[in-house]
């Protein structure tokens, strides 16, 4: 839909989206849980896309367990313990802005991870599964090693999370708005 803003006399786009409940909304909360390998890209793209959408925020794996731990490689006891606290990061952004996107950045390579986190997040209007994606990973093990040191994971970890790596079974697919999938190579 086209529209005038008066003062300006500029034409501007306007993008209604259809929301759960079948209301008719300009503003949303967009929840994004991205998928992917360590390497793969995931924290870049969710960098870059909170870079260029205002009122977005990126809820970091890594971060999150560096804040608890002291260190990137050190993971907590139990694991849920950092996944709680990136829920509950989330749950707040979502309740303070009524025109926010959130990221979750990290793997959710199952479906146990994906609905861990859909039976604790609320308040989103929107859910999108951005997955990320290699036809040949082997370029996964270069990016790592491009990354900071102390944020390297061990080859043998990737490779073990390649291997166990699914797609949302329908089920799981079927609580989501959106799921895209994009290949980096």
């Amino acid at each position: 839909m086209k529209i005038k803003r008066a003062k300006e006399n500029e034409e501007i786009s306007i993008s209604f989206t259809k929301m759960r409940a079948g209301a008719y909304h300009r503003r949303m909360r967009t929840l994004i849980l991205m998928a992917g390998v360590p390497g793969s890209g995931k924290s870049s793209w969710a960098k870059r896309y909170a870079a260029a959408h205002p009122n977005s925020y990126v809820v970091d794996t890594d971060e999150v367990r560096r804040s608890i731990t002291g260190d990137y490689r050190k993971f907590t006891e139990p694991v849920s313990l950092a996944w709680d606290e990136m829920i509950r990061q989330a749950n707040e952004l979502l309740a303070k802005y009524e025109d926010v996107t959130v990221i979750i950045d990290s793997t959710f390579l199952n479906d146990e991870r994906r609905l861990y986190f859909l039976s604790r997040l609320k308040g989103y209007d929107r859910l999108v599964h951005h997955m990320v994606k290699y036809h040949d990973y082997s370029e996964v093990f270069i990016r790592n090693k491009q990354r900071p040191e102390e944020k390297w994971v061990p080859e043998e970890t990737i490779r073990k999370m390649i291997d166990s790596y699914v797609d949302p079974s329908p089920e799981v697919a079927s609580r989501f708005d959106e799921i895209t999938v994009e290949y980096f190579d």
